[in-house]
């Protein structure tokens, strides 16, 4: 579904987001996660969300404006997430966040799951469960978290006979090859056809009715047709640059709730790549899910610009600070220039090594 955006205002977002201050965020973190929660239940009334496919994802405002919440939501529990859990680090790992922590996650991954979406749900649990380790939870709380999620995805799986069905033909799909299996046989076909260079921008031939979803699930097999092996590795590596950049930004933030926004904002965007990526090589199950920045759909290309907008407002943070210290004088009080001391055999030896650069640690709590 594509929102009624200009081209214009849709690559705009990114700078629009990175010029605020991402610590303005804490002010529209619990209105923004209540409106989410509100548009994921508005989509569940009938009469209200729109259907496709079998799945009902997708609100309409007017004849050319439409939402797709669930992508509205990912964003939104990231900045809650973010701000909630960077003004409690010091209690992260008691039952006292927690509880309300698997309450908000079940919440929300519960409403995607109703629509149904397994794949958004699998991918706002990991980034939720990642921003929680990173806030400095426990191993043993994180491990057992971790292992209910996984207990708690199988099931969903397993329940729904369609979902069975598409584990069963992922261990063998040209058994069903008219049937489930149907795309996951072009997809590797489409991978097969592109060589090493491809057929060339334009001139695949799966997209054009043997590729199911060419569009969105299945771009990144569309791009491997036209652009081989060698446009498909630069797509790996252009999502390994952003992996690599959003988790130095994390690193080197001035505090928790930037180092969790950028930590949530880098998982997010970089696990649901790799799961489309997977699911195209046929790695892992069939899933419905876009790959970030490059599948059709207005709601995920915009919330997505917004959310590297904010990653970059972190980033920058830190730079502007260190650019706004003024240097230190080169001159004496007097006036007089300073001179660097003499670095031969005759000058006097250093009592000790150059101070290290102090790194900035935002959360020294001991795990344990």
């Amino acid at each position: 579904m594509k929102l009624g955006l200009s081209r214009t205002t849709t690559y705009d977002l990114p700078l629009v987001a990175s010029r605020v201050d991402y610590r303005l965020l804490r002010f529209v973190a619990v209105p923004l996660l209540l409106l989410a929660v509100i548009l994921l239940g508005a989509v569940l009334i009938p009469g209200i969300g729109v259907s496709a496919g079998g799945a009902t994802r997708w609100l309409r405002f007017g004849g050319s404006f439409g939402l797709q919440p669930a992508e509205f939501a990912k964003l939104a529990l990231i900045v809650y997430l973010a701000t909630w859990l960077g003004a409690k680090r010091e209690q992260v790992g008691s039952w006292r966040v927690t509880v309300p922590f698997v309450l908000i996650t079940m919440l929300v991954a519960g409403l995607v799951i109703a629509e149904p979406d397994l794949g958004t749900t699998i991918v706002i649990v990991m980034v939720a469960l990642g921003m929680y380790f990173a806030a400095g939870a426990r191993v043993m709380m994180f491990a057992a978290l971790g292992l209910c999620a996984a207990v708690g995805v199988a099931a969903l799986a397993v329940i729904n006979p369609e979902r069975l069905e598409r584990l069963t033909t992922f261990m063998n799909p040209w058994a069903h090859p008219q049937d489930a299996g149907f795309q996951t046989i072009q997809m590797l076909y489409a991978l097969g056809l592109g060589g090493p260079f491809g057929e060339g921008l334009g001139a695949g031939k799966e997209k054009f009715g043997y590729l199911p979803h060419p569009y969105t699930d299945s771009i990144f097999a569309v791009l491997g047709d036209e652009l081989g092996l060698a446009g498909t590795l630069v797509i790996v590596l252009l999502f390994l640059i952003l992996a690599f950049r959003g988790v130095r930004i994390a690193l080197r933030a001035e505090d928790s709730t930037g180092a969790l926004l950028a930590t949530g904002v880098t998982m997010w965007l970089c696990f649901q790549a790799w799961v489309n990526m997977a699911v195209v090589a046929s790695l892992v199950p069939m899933t419905g899910i876009t790959l970030p920045f490059i599948s059709y759909g207005g709601s995920s290309l915009c919330v997505g610009l917004i959310a590297v907008g904010i990653l970059l407002n972190v980033g920058r943070a830190r730079t502007t600070q260190r650019t706004s210290v003024s240097r230190a004088s080169r001159r004496w009080r007097d006036g007089r220039t300073r001179e660097p001391a003499p670095r031969g055999r005759g000058s006097a030896p250093r009592n000790g090594s150059r101070r290290p650069v102090p790194v900035h640690r935002w959360s020294s709590r001991p795990r344990g």
